[in-house]
């Protein structure tokens, strides 16, 4: 099959075989699965450049007029070099393009459902054009990559011949003299593992008209396994001589195709023959009857090599359906609760009884994250035992010994496993048992802020136990450094500590961690840092944060850093600047927009870039944009609850970032005066100034926001025409 593929690809053309299937009885996987994924895993790990296509089993079949003919739509992906490879995609939605005035659609059957997006292929009437004036109708189907979470990429399991996604059964109607079926893509999807996407390929399918007598085969009526599947072989017209046709069975694809040997019994190039006269002819393959329950399982038989005629119908379907009863089914029951030390009791039980002994095995599993017990510590495990159920009992149990110790502790869980059944399939693979804790409650830890010390101090934090412990109590802790410009950072402005741990004696209720802070001999601004606890013993945490607080004692701060205009202060009309320059405005709208000042926009523009992460006042570790909305936000009085809506991602508080933004220059000189001319200009008193009545409150008077909307010419501050004027000019200009 390989080779008649290659040489079909070697023409134009692609053909794809049916690949070989093994089947496991709990589960379906193709024999060469391992394979397959090495090799797809082994072409992932380079650049791709693959195809999806979409072709039938054959380039050209024969059909008479009357005649039904069954069409397997095929989809195969390639690779780089053109070659059939099991490679996994995110989508692929394609067409099945005919002309209805030449065949008549019966159905579709043997629907591959794994990801297909409605559970059916649509009909439809021809809205995408696949360069063929005669077709008319689609067949659409869209597949998607619906368990990504399980299993990445669709389909799960396919191999490199492809993967049959349904067949197309259709009735060549009365005067048929040929047409062609023909493929288009509404979208294909991503490389599963790569960042390309897949080409679209397909290889349109002849439908030919016989010149002369044809030779066709029809699908058996379902057989109960055990039984013969009988196959008609029909001759379109009585021939003066011997017509001969070889036929070979063909496992059925997927979880419910039949395999030979297993389902029934392989033909391989067998001959059937017609004597002079005769047109009707019978093919029988016999069945096996096994003792497995199973689904309703297919195979075909294919006709070849035919003579003095023409192959119509090549292919024909064989169904076997199962006549074994359902196994029972096992089903566990959560253990209930106990008290540490006690037996917990598991409920495990047949659906039906049955008429010969089920075993399934059985063990214990420690549980999961903090609250799971554990093998030795709190029970005592399981592994690999046996449970046997007799003919007609339906109910036993299993019971698991919990461990009574010291260590106050939360609620438990483990679970009690099932596997390696026989004579029943396991419903529930696992149930869960619970042991409670009989020990007293833990003391809680907790550690409070640290008073402010001028840098070079001692900043001293308390830790306190909720109540003495019996036993020593022991507690980690480790320094943090600050967020944003105001934070501190270990070793330039205080010394880290990571996982230093501190004790408490019995009978000891408090204790204090001392952390040196750093003198220095730059401005800056007050500075903070924290100090984390964690892993405790014999105690639980209950605040496990504090907060150091280090003030600078050299002259004060970053005073007129933000004065990017080069004023006297640091004000609205410079937050405008910045926010400008974040939001890459060019230089010509800087000199639109600085107002009075004397410095060029490139001058401007490098006090802004000086900034750098002096102005970072949503901690996140860039100066950008969202830095500078804050910043305008705060300079024209927004409220801390606007801050709040606006700082996105950022963990810090409006507060800090409202201190953020005063530590860049001193707000409470110029730029305050400036805001209550603003408020004056707008009609807002003075006394009017609270969270609830300023320039954003949305409660405003419709006065005042037809005022901010159309300030007021004659006002004697110019802010409302250098920012609010420019502001809504430079928006509108962008």
């Amino acid at each position: 099959m390989r080779d008649i593929l290659k040489s079909f690809m070697s023409n134009g053309l692609q053909l794809t075989g049916q690949g070989s299937l093994r089947r496991r009885r709990s589960g379906y996987k193709t024999a060469a699965d391992g394979f397959e994924n090495a090799a797809c895993e082994r072409l992932e790990d380079r650049a791709l450049l693959a195809a999806q296509n979409i072709l039938s089993d054959a380039p050209v079949k024969q059909v008479a007029a009357g005649e039904t003919v069954d069409i397997p739509i095929v989809y195969q992906t390639t690779d780089d070099n053109g070659a059939g490879v099991a490679l996994r995609a995110s989508l692929i939605d394609f067409n099945l393009h005919f002309d209805a005035d030449a065949l008549t659609f019966v159905e579709v059957i043997n629907v591959f459902q794994e990801g297909l997006q409605g559970g059916s292929i649509q009909t439809l009437t021809e809205s995408k054009s696949d360069n063929d004036a005669a077709t008319d109708t689609v067949l659409k189907a869209r597949y998607t990559d619906t368990d990504a979470a399980q299993d990445a990429g669709w389909p799960n399991s396919h191999g490199n011949n492809g993967r049959t996604l349904y067949v197309a059964r259709f009735t060549a109607k009365a005067g048929f003299s040929g047409t062609s079926i023909n493929f288009t893509d509404n979208e294909t999807g991503a490389i599963t593992g790569q960042s390309g996407t897949f080409d679209f390929s397909a290889a349109s399918l002849i439908l030919q008209a016989p010149s002369g007598p044809t030779i066709s085969i029809s699908n058996a009526s379902a057989v109960s396994e055990g039984g013969n599947a009988v196959f008609n072989v029909t001759l379109s017209a009585a021939m003066a001589t011997a017509v001969t046709v070889n036929y070979s069975t063909v496992d059925g694809d997927g979880p419910t195709g039949a395999l030979a040997g297993e389902d029934y019994t392989a033909k391989t190039d067998q001959t059937l023959t017609f004597a002079p006269g005769e047109t009707q002819k019978q093919i029988t393959i016999a069945t096996t009857d096994d003792a497995l329950v199973e689904a309703t399982e297919t195979f075909d038989v294919t006709l070849s090599n035919a003579s003095g005629v023409s192959i119509g119908n090549a292919t024909a379907q064989g169904t076997i359906t199962d006549n074994d009863d359902p196994l029972p089914r096992i089903s566990a029951i959560n253990a209930l609760p106990v008290t540490e030390g006690e037996v917990a009791t598991f409920t495990v039980r047949l659906n039906v009884a049955a008429d010969s002994a089920v075993t399934v095995k059985y063990r214990t599993a420690d549980g999961n994250g903090p609250s799971g017990a554990t093998d030795g510590v709190d029970l005592t495990a399981i592994s690999n035992q046996t449970l046997t159920f007799a003919a007609g009992e339906t109910e036993k149990t299993v019971t698991v010994t919990t461990l009574d110790d010291d260590n106050p502790e939360p609620a438990e869980t483990f679970e009690l496993q099932f596997f390696d059944s026989v004579g029943a399939t396991i419903a529930t693979p696992a149930a869960i048992g619970t042991i409670n804790d009989n020990d007293a409650a833990l003391p809680s830890l907790s550690i409070s802020d640290a008073a402010a010390v001028a840098e070079g101090s001692d900043a001293v934090f308390t830790v306190t136990l909720s109540e003495a412990a019996a036993s020593d109590v022991t507690v980690r802790y480790s320094t943090a450094n600050g967020a944003g410009p105001t934070g501190a950072v270990a070793g330039a402005d205080f010394s880290g500590h990571t996982n230093t741990q501190l004790t408490f004696t019995p009978g000891e209720t408090s204790k204090t961690i001392t952390i040196t802070t750093v003198d220095d001999t730059l401005p800056e601004s007050n500075e903070t840092f924290s100090v984390v606890l964690s892993g405790a013993g014999g105690a639980v945490i209950g605040t496990a944060t504090a907060t150091g607080t280090i003030n600078d004692n050299d002259g004060g701060g970053n005073q007129g850093n933000g004065n990017v205009d080069g004023d006297s202060d640091f004000d609205a009309s410079d937050a405008f600047m910045i926010h400008l320059v974040k939001l890459s405005g060019t230089n010509t709208q800087i000199d639109q927009s600085k107002g009075s000042s004397p410095l060029t926009a490139a001058q401007i523009r490098a006090n802004i870039d000086q900034l750098g992460l002096a102005a970072d006042v949503d901690g996140n570790g860039a100066f950008n944009a969202s830095d500078s909305f804050l910043i305008q936000l705060v300079k024209l009085s927004g409220t801390n609850t606007q801050i709040d809506q606006s700082k996105g991602s950022s963990a810090l508080t409006a507060a800090q970032i409202r201190a953020n933004v005063d530590s860049l220059g001193n707000s409470a000189s110029g730029s305050s005066s400036r805001v209550a001319a603003v408020r004056a200009s707008f009609g807002v008193s003075s006394s009017a100034q609270s969270e609830q009545d300023d320039l954003f409150d949305d409660s405003s008077s419709a006065a005042t926001a037809t005022a901010i909307a159309t300030p007021d010419a004659g006002s004697s501050d110019d802010l409302a025409s250098d920012v609010w004027g420019e502001f809504r000019s430079w928006i509108d200009t962008i």
